[in-house]
């Protein structure tokens, strides 16, 4: 029998879980950080250590929050600048830690 169009799809096993973004990652930022600039100036590659977005409590606090949206464990060697440069850099570790 033929499958019914559709049905071969590809299709996420737990609901909850999101597609890794980069305007995910931005959002779940600016929902949980306290930066005082402006969102709308931040894009996949602004420099935010340099920029001051992300200090070492909003790394904590982002850490945590990615835990949880992704359902990834982001281990101490993870906490590297590299890895936290740009909303790029950071969306690509989740998407690493979530293929792993």
């Amino acid at each position: 029998h033929a499958t019914p169009r559709g049905l071969s799809s590809r299709t996420s096993s737990s609901p909850e879980r999101h597609p890794v973004t980069a305007e995910k990652i931005k959002q779940l930022m600016a929902d949980n950080l306290t930066w005082v600039g402006s969102w709308s100036d931040v894009d996949d590659d602004y420099p935010l250590l340099e920029k001051h977005v992300i200090d070492s409590l909003g790394m904590v606090k982002l850490i945590s929050v990615l835990e949880e949206e992704f359902g990834i464990e982001i281990d101490d060697e993870d906490v590297v600048p590299d890895n936290w440069q740009t909303i790029a850099s950071i969306t690509a570790l989740v998407d690493a830690k979530r293929q792993s």
